[in-house]
């Protein structure tokens, strides 16, 4: 389409694009309108609050220290010759491995986001 005429027999032919030129004028005519006031104010005060970092930690803490009661427990009661047993003596060791390694991190650079 290279002329107003193309464009002309194009929109009396194509009823999609027809709609779209009238939606867009009527668009145009639409006053703009400001926002309330206080708006960002209010959406910015709704927006969810990041949990501080000293919280996350506590709770990695209390992860960990029931983590270690129950394989203590589990040793205790002499549980940690089954098979199913040895298997979670694998996982426990490697979730402690990744406690001590975000742990170790926090201490290096406990701001970091």
């Amino acid at each position: 389409m290279h002329n107003c005429d193309d464009i002309r027999e194009h929109l009396e032919s194509c009823e999609d694009c027809r709609l779209h030129v009238v939606i867009e004028a009527r668009l145009r005519t639409q006053p703009v309108l400001e926002p309330p006031r206080g708006l960002v104010a209010r959406a910015m005060k709704a927006l969810p609050r990041r949990v501080p970092v000293k919280r996350e930690f506590f709770r990695l803490a209390a992860a960990a220290a029931i983590l270690m009661g129950l394989t203590v427990a589990v040793f205790a009661a002499k549980l940690d010759q089954t098979a199913t047993a040895l298997s979670m003596k694998a996982k426990t060791a490697e979730a402690f491995e990744t406690t001590s390694a975000v742990i170790s991190e926090w201490r290096i650079d406990p701001w970091k986001q």
